[in-house]
């Protein structure tokens, strides 16, 4: 599965189109999990009607969601889903993410791609990962506060054998540590085979677990969101001096991990990130107190818009599942309120909140009542 990290977001807004059609479901994992087809064939209508309204032709509107409905008879797709489903089409574009957190119904016709539900994915404190650890399996677990899926994003070996190419491998295998040696004070790891009487030195420990690094790397190097590492401790303390990984949490999942579901991992790594969240949001409502009194923030919504496409936040607080439709005119460098949404127009709490991703801000995604001074967004 394609994880969504910042290159894809890019990649959903580098190039606008007047017809951006963006679709966001929840999904089933089990039961009646093909009820998703009939939910998006009633979204695939809503969305070919805002189309037309727009004044595409009706071959142009079959056009842009021609993709989007040839799902609706794949079988397989409708078993394989997280707890929501994101979709996004225009005439030369077609991307779907499932998603590890529920979403509501949601169809968006604009100039660009509607991205506000995918926050979570980006946010300070929305999504977290448990890499968990064997010498028989390697599993990375994307998860969210509620819920957590295992994603394959086929950088990752799938065991110690996998990398060492050992036609067999012992499922029992011993370990003992020799002197201390090296600035961790940790000694050498030795594995002792029973099948084979074979010894697998450390350097082949370290060459599997630099392969898991590695592999790591390519699967999360867009993104900024907490690990949590989960395993037996000897082989997570030799994990960590070959890590690279720069938003490794220090405190673990301590136990065999291959006894434990993905839903279980998440709920015990949950309390470890809860923490590194709380600490993180309090860092920056401090520095945005800071900057308050030094006239430093902004918290009207043109002001904000206008700093973010300028590059020039770099806290965001902005309130969940609150839109404000409208238009930013860049040339004269003003914002257009709507009550309702109009074709044509964007969330600009959105487009504040992309503004700000894509340069680097911090962004933090809270409750109404948890913007600072009561906004809808707040910037320093």
């Amino acid at each position: 599965m394609r994880l969504l990290g910042r290159s894809e977001l890019k990649a959903l807004l580098q190039r606008p189109e007047e017809a951006s059609v963006s679709i966001y479901m929840p999904t089933q994992r089990t039961g009646d999990v093909e009820q998703g087809a009939i939910r998006l064939k009633n979204l695939l209508r809503d969305a070919e009607d805002k189309l037309l309204g727009m004044g595409l032709r009706q071959s142009e509107a079959a056009h842009v969601l021609e993709e989007g409905r040839a799902l609706l008879a794949d079988t397989l797709f409708w078993h394989h889903q997280g707890d929501g489903l994101a979709l996004f089409m225009s005439p030369d574009m077609f991307r779907y993410f499932r998603l590890p957190y529920h979403l509501d119904e949601t169809v968006v016709v604009s100039n660009r791609f509607h991205v506000s539900p995918l926050l979570p994915l980006f946010a300070n404190d929305g999504i977290f990962y448990v890499l968990a650890m064997s010498q028989n399996k390697v599993r990375l677990i994307q998860c969210s506060r509620d819920a957590g899926r295992e994603v394959t994003p086929g950088t990752l070996p799938e065991s110690m054998a996998d990398v060492l190419q050992y036609d067999e491998f012992s499922e029992n295998l011993q370990f003992r540590s020799g002197p201390s040696q090296g600035a961790a004070g940790r000694g050498n790891a030795i594995y002792h085979g029973h099948g084979e009487g074979k010894d697998v030195a450390k350097d082949q420990l370290v060459r599997f677990l630099r392969e898991v690094d590695h592999g790591l790397h390519e699967a999360l190097k867009d993104e900024q969101a907490p690990l949590v590492l989960a395993g037996v401790e000897y082989l997570l303390a030799h994990y960590r001096e070959v890590n690279t990984y720069s938003y490794l949490l220090s405190e673990e999942v301590d136990g065999n991990p291959d006894e434990l579901s993905s839903a279980e991992l998440q709920r015990k790594a949950w309390p470890v990130v809860e923490a590194y969240f709380t600490k993180e949001r309090e860092k920056a409502l401090a520095h945005f107190g800071e900057g308050s009194a030094r006239g430093l923030t902004a918290t009207r919504l043109d002001d904000v818009v206008l700093a973010a496409r300028d590059g020039r936040v770099s806290v965001l607080f902005a309130a969940i599942d609150v839109q404000r439709w409208g238009r930013f005119f860049r040339d004269e460098r003003r914002l257009e309120l709507h009550e309702q949404y109009q074709p044509g127009d964007e969330d600009l709490i959105d487009a504040a909140v992309v503004g700000s991703l894509m340069t680097g801000a911090a962004v933090h995604v809270v409750a109404p009542e948890d913007v600072p001074n009561g906004e809808e967004v707040a910037a320093l």
